[in-house]
């Protein structure tokens, strides 16, 4: 007997100063409206309106249903953008990374998902600053990795993995004759790093910082590959996940050294709530997880993160 536009109607009228201004915000006439009332009135046995009035007034009757409407609508209004939501992003992934070394296991595991899931059209959205959480916000990207959690109501952060950070250096450079590394150790030397601000860099935020260290100079690599070279070259020292530099250890390219306090860093899926049900979104993160635990040296479960790991 009830439908959505009744609440709706109730609503507009608790809301207006009129019958002629309810009509208008609800896009029918003031006739229709009041017979659309009446009709509604005479199903249900009561009024709902006090009519000899100026200004609307609801009943208890009225005021009954206008309670039901402020339940109702704002869940029905939920659920459409949801449903939209969902529709507009089913044939699409778009990704976005927070870590230049990433690219490194993402897109083997992007080729195989476009094999599988053919008719999805997946792309790379990356900022400047590789910085993907306005993009996620913007609606511009689907799914962000990163290893930063920022509370957002509508965005869910599902844990994949955690990685060692480690120190590198050549292997003829005084620090490689050590067994593990304190931030005092760190601080003579120059720095290596992506040119992005300190304070999105794990070695500052973790190691230094805490200690109120700083690092002697400062020099940038525009990709992993730049950075491994120029720390080869002796041009300074770097920070960097174990299983991104792996490889170049075991060609005796530069060596890997441990923090005194292990650094484990989480990494991270984000992506709106409104997509924890997307099949081909989480198509994707098992076809991620199984990737990385396979090939990723050095990483293990996410454990439960202390407060300053999750900031």
């Amino acid at each position: 007997m009830l439908e959505i536009k009744h609440l709706r109607s109730l609503q507009a009228l608790a809301s207006s100063p009129s019958m002629k201004s309810a009509a208008a915000k609800l896009f029918v006439s003031e006739s229709a409206l009041s017979h659309q009332l009446k009709g509604l009135e005479q199903k249900l046995g009561v009024h709902l309106l006090l009519r000899k009035r100026q200004a609307i007034q609801l009943t208890e009757p009225g005021k009954q249903v206008l309670a039901l409407a402020e339940q109702v609508l704002p869940l029905i209004g939920q659920l459409e953008q949801t449903l939209i939501s969902g529709n507009q992003h089913s044939s699409r992934l778009n990704i976005s990374v927070d870590c230049h070394a990433c690219f490194q296991w993402l897109l083997p595991s992007l080729q195989q998902f476009k094999q599988a899931w053919p008719e999805v059209v997946s792309n790379l959205c990356q900022d400047l600053n590789y910085d993907g959480l306005p993009l996620l916000q913007q609606g511009e990207t689907d799914l962000l990795l990163t290893s930063q959690v920022s509370p957002q109501e509508d965005i869910h952060y599902q844990p994949l993995f955690e990685y060692e950070m480690v120190i590198i250096c050549p292997l003829t450079h005084p620090l490689s004759s050590k067994t593990e590394l304190s931030a005092a150790d760190l601080c003579p030397h120059t720095l290596i790093s992506y040119p992005v601000n300190p304070q999105r860099l794990d070695i500052y935020n973790f190691v230094l910082t805490p200690e109120n260290l700083q690092m002697k100079n400062r020099k940038h690599a525009d990709n992993p590959a730049m950075l491994v070279q120029m720390v080869a070259a002796d041009m300074g020292i770097a920070a960097m996940p174990y299983w991104a530099v792996d490889h170049y250890v075991k060609q005796r390219l530069i060596c890997a050294l441990p923090l005194q306090q292990a650094l484990w860093r989480p990494m991270y899926a984000a992506y709106p709530l409104s997509l924890r049900n997307a099949p081909a979104l989480q198509a994707f993160l098992q076809l991620l997880q199984q990737q990385t635990c396979k090939l990723l040296p050095g990483i293990r479960t996410v454990r439960v993160m202390s407060k300053k790991y999750n900031q």
